[in-house]
C-alpha cells in the first residue's frame, strides 16, 4: 500500500528555511521532507500529494523572505518533481474551485485541505493543526486522536469527500512514525488499513 502524503505550505516552508538558516534537515518538518523526497518510509512506498496553487503559495511565501528567496524557485521545481516522479506518478493537481473544505474559514487553508482530500491522501501532515481542528476557526467533524501537553496534535477529520476520515496530524508526530519508527495509534493504523 502507497501512504499518500499532504504536508501544508507551512511545513515545507519550516523545512527550507531550516536548510537556509544553515540547521540542515534535523528538525520535524525535514525529517518528512526527507521522507517524501526518499519515497519510502517504515510504512511502505510516499506519494506526495500536492497542488500546483500550494507550489505556487510557497514559491511566493520563500521569495518574501530574504534568507529564502534563492530557494523559491529550485522548491517548486524540486517538489514538483517528486510528485510527478512518485511511486503513483501523481503530478501536482489543478484543483477546481469546490467547497469541500468550507468549513475550514481561512480560503488558504481551505484550498490546501481541498487538494489533500482531491488527491485521496492518507496523512495532512501541517504546523497549524488549530486551523483544522473543530473549533472557532473550523466547523469541521473531527476526533481527536493524541494529544501532547494537553493540545491536540492528531486528529481525524471526517468529511463526505474522505469515507475513512483524513488523518490530520503535527509534523512532530509524522516524524516519529515515519523518521523514528514509533508505531502510530490504533485509529490512524486502522484508518491507513482502511486505503482504497
Amino acid at each position: 500500500m502507497t501512504l499518500r502524503l499532504c504536508l501544508d505550505v507551512n511545513v515545507w516552508v519550516s523545512y527550507y528555511l531550516s536548510i537556509a538558516r544553515g540547521r540542515g534537515t534535523g528538525t520535524a518538518a525535514g525529517g518528512v521532507a526527507d521522507i517524501v523526497f526518499r519515497g519510502a518510509s517504515p510504512l511502505g512506498p510516499v506519494q506526495l500529494i500536492v497542488s500546483h496553487a500550494m507550489l505556487d503559495t510557497l514559491a511566493f511565501v520563500l521569495r518574501r523572505m530574504p534568507v529564502t528567496e534563492p530557494f523559491a524557485d529550485m522548491a517548486h521545481d524540486q517538489i514538483s518533481a517528486v510528485a510527478g516522479a512518485g511511486y503513483l506518478a501523481r503530478p501536482p493537481a489543478i484543483v477546481l474551485g469546490g467547497t469541500a473544505a468550507n468549513p475550514v474559514l481561512d480560503q488558504e487553508d481551505a484550498a490546501v485541505l481541498n487538494a489533500a482530500m482531491a488527491g485521496g491522501a492518507d496523512l495532512f501532515v501541517t504546523l497549524n493543526i488549530d486551523d483544522f481542528i473543530r473549533g472557532s476557526r473550523a466547523r469541521t467533524t473531527t476526533h481527536v486522536l493524541s494529544r501532547r501537553e494537553g493540545k491536540p496534535d492528531v486528529f481525524r477529520l471526517d468529511h463526505p469527500r474522505c469515507p475513512s476520515g483524513l488523518i490530520v496530524a503535527t509534523p512532530a508526530r509524522v516524524a516519529s512514525w515515519l523518521v523514528h519508527g514509533e508505531v502510530p495509534p490504533p485509529a490512524v493504523m486502522a484508518r491507513l488499513g482502511a486505503r482504497d
